[in-house]
């Protein structure tokens, strides 16, 4: 994954925990969390969505101890048939079970004031966490609709996070394949590392995809943000 978002299991942890200090949990249960990240251009699976410019994302989550899960999701954009930003609202269920982590779920993307832009994925993804270093393999399916061109969309991922002994960073490594839709074969990855300081996050990634033109050339992404 890029920075476009914390993974949803991620989402879920943070949520029990954080999330337990706000009044409304006693009433709903589980418990919500925030987060807020400000970077030098928003890739979506290696590619620029706003034209290789400053972008600020943030998102609302609540989960469930249960495992269930809701949240919404949102950055600017560059145009995109009259839109400005791009607003996702996803919901589904993650969990652990003999050390293997699992998610489930659907995501609608939204892209207020557009005209035929909106679409819906569905995804799953299994993994493993063995403290300094985790990994996870995923997809996401659109199914076909007019706002998809009538043709669906198949995106498979795999990704790893590597603790650096006796050091507050991690390492990011992600690699994505996309095709139908939205694609046509196309390839992306990307490593980084991220350490938190002061209660913020700090990332640096390099992101390359096999394409041709500016907004899916290699680039450096900087980021900040904070969790809630």
């Amino acid at each position: 994954m890029t920075l476009r978002r914390k993974a949803i299991f991620t989402t879920l942890l943070l949520a029990g925990t954080l999330g337990a200090t706000l009044p409304a949990q006693a009433e709903l249960g589980g418990g919500f969390s925030a987060n807020i990240t400000m970077t030098n251009d928003y890739r979506f699976r290696g590619v620029s969505l706003n034209d290789e410019g400053f972008s600020l994302q943030g998102g609302l989550d609540w989960a469930h101890e249960s495992g269930f899960y809701v949240g919404t999701w949102a950055t600017n954009i560059s145009d995109f048939n009259g839109a400005s930003m791009e607003t996702d609202f996803y919901g589904g269920y993650a969990g652990e079970k003999d050390g293997i982590t699992y998610d489930i779920g659907g995501l609608l993307y939204h892209y207020p004031g557009g005209s035929n832009t909106d679409y819906f994925e569905v995804y799953g993804s299994v993994g493993m966490d063995l403290g300094f270093v985790s990994a996870s393999v995923g997809s996401n399916y659109a199914f076909s609709s007019d706002n998809t061109g009538n043709d669906d969309n198949l995106y498979l991922y795999t990704k790893g996070d590597v603790v650096i002994p006796d050091t507050p960073f991690t390492v990011n490594l992600h690699l994505g394949y996309e095709d139908g839709a939205f694609a046509n074969k196309k390839w992306d990855w990307s490593v980084g590392t991220s350490v938190a300081y002061q209660g913020l996050d700090f990332g640096i990634t390099y992101i390359d995809t096999n394409l041709a033109g500016d907004n899916a050339d290699a680039t450096v992404l900087f980021s900040v943000g904070a969790s809630f």
